[in-house]
């Protein structure tokens, strides 16, 4: 595994899909997505690991927003006080430091601030 699971680790084999997953375990998919965002959900092999994650993400964790013309990765850590790692480790599928628009954008749960 690529970091600490904090769950149970699956070990993939042929035929198994994550939703297959998410219905064995009692997990959203969802779930197991955020858990293993280094996994390429359309080519798992025999052998993969898969975490499973065993605590779950609160609905009030999740936030989204559309981007609009113009902005940047750098312009949505500023607006929504987080940092490039996070936001990228939450959008994979975003690659480049501009940001189409209309793309939805996961954005990472807020970092209790430091005093």
């Amino acid at each position: 595994m690529e970091h600490e699971c904090k769950g149970t680790v699956h070990k993939v084999v042929a035929g198994d899909t994550l939703y297959k997953l998410s219905k064995l375990y009692g997990v959203r998919l969802i779930d197991i997505l955020k858990e293993n965002p280094y996994v390429n959900v359309y080519n798992l092999q025999p052998g993969d690991e898969i975490c499973i994650p065993t605590e779950v993400y609160e609905e009030e964790e999740r936030r989204y927003y559309t981007a609009k013309v113009g902005e940047t990765l750098g312009s949505l850590v500023r607006e929504f006080d987080t940092d490039i790692a996070d936001l990228m480790q939450y959008n994979r599928e975003l690659y480049d430091l501009r940001v189409p628009l209309g793309t939805i954008i996961r954005i990472p749960p807020e970092k209790e601030k430091q005093s």
